[in-house]
């Protein structure tokens, strides 16, 4: 029950920061810069420039792909995970399950281009890798069983009960 508790509670706090970052930050690589405040471009701007984000400069296809399924599928799925977790709701396992898969996909395809264009500083690197890990970890969450102390619970509140 402590490893579930550790993995809702990283889980609650990454998918809070990725409901806010995904629309202010992500979107800005697939649509038009005329949409957010200049404060939040320059700000983007900024980060790309000064670590190098050659994917966020350069907007290859793929990578603007990924954003947009990032912000169709992926985005939903962090704030259905977020209330999730936070109300303990039953389904939440299956959706992390599907966020951390999707992710980890999408993770895998950037990173391997970043490792093979060798373009990528360490930096950089040490920026992208985080985000495989808390989808490693959603896909764990979305696999381990249910705590086996609630089961033991509901079945002797059940044996309590009579038949009619």
């Amino acid at each position: 029950m402590g490893l579930q508790s550790l993995m809702n509670g990283l889980l609650l706090i990454y998918f809070l920061f990725m409901v806010i970052v995904t629309p202010l930050f992500d979107c800005q690589s697939c649509l038009p810069s005329s949409l957010f405040p200049d404060v939040l471009v320059d700000l983007n701007t900024w980060y790309a420039n000064e670590h190098g984000d050659y994917l966020s400069i350069e907007k290859p296809h793929f990578f603007v792909g990924l954003i947009w399924l990032e912000l169709i599928v992926m985005w939903p799925l962090c704030i259905a995970n977020f209330y999730g977790i936070f109300a303990s709701k039953s389904w939440v396992k299956k959706t992390c399950l599907i966020y951390g898969v999707s992710t980890a996909t999408s993770m895998v395809a950037i990173l391997s281009e970043m490792i093979r264009s060798s373009r990528a500083s360490s930096t950089l690197l040490s920026i992208y890798v985080p985000f495989l890990g808390f989808a490693l970890i959603s896909v764990l969450n979305g696999l381990l069983p249910h705590s086996s102390s609630v089961n033991v619970m509901k079945t002797s509140a059940m044996k309590g009960k009579k038949r009619a």
